[in-house]
């Protein structure tokens, strides 16, 4: 990694501490002593249950990205998907729009055997996979609450509706795309036509390629999940236990900082999470840093009252900060990414590097919401 790469992470991070430690400060305003009190009260039974499910998210994360490594490498293992995956969130983590860690895991892909081509295929498979289970996911909660959640939140609760849409949208238009030549030569003609006149695209010709290129790629992977639907169900599975997981842990949390919730609770705050999520993934800062607090904090204190402050500060560091320092931790101490191995032996042409560029770039999720 050089100087200049290094400096660009330090300086994320130090927008991620400083941003962050803002919105917790403004978050905690008033209730600083109830604060230290919640924390110096807590439950740690059910501190200890936040930390097993967050263990359990990052196990389910390696097991899936094992299962598509495994189809281009028959003996890759659970320990090489749990190093790549921490890595990954490890680098997402600390690049604005988690746009690095896909970057870094096809470099952990090639130094644990598998080339650039293959690990983009393996990393555009699982994000078909986890956006389309995503945008499912986020509909039946939709379906099942949006009049409760549009009344108790009014218009805070568009920006959450305006999240859902647009993943809606991308991959809806992902989906058709790859599947009617028509709506594939719209895009890449008409609408990148009408873009490079209004001067919002700079060179008509190079998106409008970049564009077929990627439904190309999208058609491609498609239909190699298609062929292999033992595959397909089993990650769809483990998407839906991973997001089930994830959006879960503010309840476990609150339990932790005693709020007297109960299990009737459980769903409301699953479904809040997840609009939590829409709106801080729009967030063009390192770990959505403010958006995630600040929208945490006036989408969960109707449900958490004095206690918001300190569950917040428990669920932010359980699922963002433990990660970065548990990904860390495992890239530091990984021999397979620290030392040399054959791959590294091997030659790597100009054009080489440039497909492996070209072909993230094509399963960057973030370009598409940008």
């Amino acid at each position: 990694m050089d100087k200049k790469n290094i400096k660009k992470y330090i300086l994320n991070v130090a927008v991620i501490l400083i941003v962050g430690g803002l919105s917790i400060y403004f978050s905690i305003g008033n209730q600083l002593e109830g604060t230290i009190k919640s924390l110096k009260h807590c439950h740690l039974g059910w501190l200890l249950v936040v930390a097993i499910l967050m263990c359990i998210f990052y196990l389910i994360n390696a097991m899936n990205l094992t299962l598509f490594a495994k189809v281009y490498k028959k003996d890759y293992t659970l320990k090489q998907g749990i190093v790549n995956a921490m890595a990954g969130i490890f680098f997402n983590g600390i690049t604005p729009m988690a746009s690095g860690g896909q970057f870094y895991q096809v470099y952990a892909f090639n130094k644990q055997g598998i080339k650039a081509t293959y690990s983009s295929s393996i990393l555009l498979m699982i994000f078909i996979v986890y956006q389309s289970v995503l945008v499912a996911y986020t509909s039946i909660i939709m379906l099942l609450k949006f009049v409760y959640f549009s009344k108790l939140y009014s218009g805070f609760f568009s920006l959450a509706f305006i999240g859902f849409i647009i993943n809606l949208v991308v991959i809806s238009t992902l989906f058709l795309g790859a599947k009617s030549e028509k709506l594939q030569n719209f895009l890449s003609n008409n609408v990148v036509k009408i873009l490079a006149k209004l001067h919002i695209v700079k060179s008509y010709e190079e998106v409008s390629s970049q564009i077929e290129r990627k439904l190309e790629n999208f058609r491609i992977e498609l239909n190699l999940l298609q062929k292999n639907k033992p595959i397909l169900l089993k990650s769809i599975g483990l998407n839906v236990l991973k997001l089930t997981i994830l959006y879960s842990i503010p309840f476990f949390c609150s339990l932790a900082m005693n709020v007297p919730l109960s299990w009737r609770h459980f769903f409301d705050l699953i479904g809040i999470t997840a609009f939590v999520y829409l709106i801080s993934d729009f967030v063009p800062l390192p770990g959505a840093s403010g958006g995630s607090e600040g929208s945490f904090y006036i989408l969960l204190r109707y449900f958490l009252k004095g206690a918001t402050s300190a569950t917040l500060l428990v669920w932010r560091f359980a699922t963002y900060y433990a990660g970065l320092i548990l990904g860390g931790l495992t890239m530091s101490f990984s021999r397979e990414l620290n030392f040399a191995t054959k791959n590294d032996k091997k030659e790597i042409t100009e054009n080489d590097q440039i497909i492996v560029i070209e072909d993230i770039e094509e399963i960057e999720f973030d370009d598409f919401k940008k």
